[in-house]
């Protein structure tokens, strides 16, 4: 008997009972439908809080803490003394951070809340952050830059709009932020470059002691982009950083005594972050790696995928269960056919293949159905998440997508229990007697 035949035959047995083969076909499409539409939700939804991380310089990056270095996923929490794990963070410290291969740029940096900040007779009575970085150093690398240029899609753009950054000389040398001179109400970047910034704070880390506010004044050399992340607060030299911090923690030299609060590095590339992590590692340092918790989040996208598929596959199953309910009744109804067939030469392959071919249409059918039905699902989700997170003023908008591997690997799956569970109604068929065939 040829291929063409037997599907022939397998064709016609199922357009006889056409509700029959209409129902089990669903309980395929339901399967199949589950699986397709929870797997696209769950990888979509990766794909977009994953891709803001990948289009930034989040994954290069790295934090180094003023702490002893200790795992934390082997360490008793419950016993953490964090007074213990003070680990300073000194000049020595990022001179040797600085030599480590594979760093691209490296920001060590003391930061201090102040009260008022006040500049060409304008203030800002608002808590303030003011941050200074070791000798000075530039705090936008070129990943940064470039980044922002990306995600703004202009390649012009640059950090310092008017003046200049910061330089190790700068003993007094003050940076603001674009979005910090508007809240002041300036405008006139260009003319704001070397007028004086008086910057007073009046609160210490002991709120028993009242003492006399300290203002220190500092010279105003360069504005930042309101595009780049430090474009709120004032970045000021590390000397008139280290006054304000000094007064607040009642010591005489804040940085001498307790050091930086942090190293920010970037890598030059991914895959220098696992190198530069042990590095750090040996010096005896904590540090987090923003690549782990995006790996440690992927793995956490996966699992919940592999839960949601997991539902649609139980459906499945149980779909395959009615397809055996099916073909048994269909090998009842046909016993005497198959009778006649044996009687006339048909082996027991050819038997078999007839019934295991009908099984193979119905989870074809069933798998094409629960694809359209996915389709149908995705666009309506899509829609009624991108109109809820428009009714918050969020402009991002979800694409959910199916991917075509899921796709694919789904119908063929689908295909796969539909034959499995042939396999026993025709195998049954096959065995049958001839003469009791026809004698039934």
């Amino acid at each position: 008997m040829k291929f063409k035949d037997g599907l022939r035959m397998a064709g016609r047995d199922l357009t006889r009972r056409k509700g029959r083969t209409f129902w089990t076909s669903l309980a395929i499409a339901v399967g199949t439908m589950l699986v397709v539409t929870l797997v696209s939700l769950g990888t979509s939804g990766e794909k977009m809080a994953m891709g803001k991380v990948e289009d930034s310089t989040s994954l290069k990056l790295i934090n180094v803490m003023n702490e002893k270095y200790f795992d934390p996923e082997n360490t008793d929490m419950s016993s953490f003394n964090q007074d213990d794990m003070y680990k300073k963070i000194d000049d020595t410290t990022v001179k040797k951070v600085k030599k480590i291969p594979g760093i691209e740029n490296v920001t060590t940096s003391i930061i201090i809340n102040v009260d008022n900040i006040k500049i060409d007779g304008k203030e800002n009575k608002n808590v303030n952050q003011v941050m200074g970085s070791y000798n000075n150093d530039n705090s936008f690398s070129e990943s940064t830059i470039k980044s922002v240029r990306k995600n703004n899609k202009n390649d012009k753009l640059v950090p310092i709009i008017a003046g200049r950054n910061l330089k190790s000389s700068d003993k007094d040398g003050v940076v603001v932020g674009q979005k910090f001179l508007k809240a002041m109400g300036i405008t006139d970047y260009k003319a704001v470059v070397g007028k004086e910034i008086d910057i007073t704070e009046s609160k210490t880390e002991n709120q028993n002691i009242t003492v006399a506010p300290l203002t220190v004044k500092g010279k105003v050399i360069g504005v930042i982009s309101d595009k780049f992340e430090a474009d709120n607060q004032i970045m000021a030299s590390i000397e008139l950083t280290n006054k304000i911090k000094s007064y607040y923690t009642f010591q005489d030299d804040y940085l001498k005594s307790n050091g930086y609060e942090s190293i920010v590095i970037i890598a030059k590339n991914t895959e220098n972050t696992l190198s530069i992590g042990k590095s750090i590692k040996n010096m005896g340092y904590y540090y987090v790696s923003y690549q782990d918790i995006v790996k440690r989040s992927q793995n956490s996208y996966k699992i919940m995928e592999a839960i949601l598929a997991v539902l649609g596959l139980i459906v499945l199953f149980v779909a395959a269960i009615g397809i055996v309910n099916t073909m048994t009744m269909v090998i009842y109804e046909r016993t005497k056919s198959i009778g006649i067939m044996k009687s006339m030469g048909a082996n027991r392959g050819e038997i078999r293949s007839i019934f295991i071919l009908q099984a193979g249409i119905m989870g074809v059918l069933g798998g094409v159905i629960g694809l359209i039905f996915s389709f149908i699902n995705v666009k309506i989700v899509q829609l009624g998440l991108n109109a809820y997170l428009r009714s918050r003023n969020i402009k991002e908008s979800l694409d959910i997508v199916m991917p075509y591997w899921l796709v694919i690997g789904t119908l063929a799956f689908s295909i796969f229990i539909a034959v499995l569970a042939g396999m026993y109604p025709s195998g049954k068929a096959s065995r049958m007697d001839p003469v009791d065939a026809l004698n039934s």
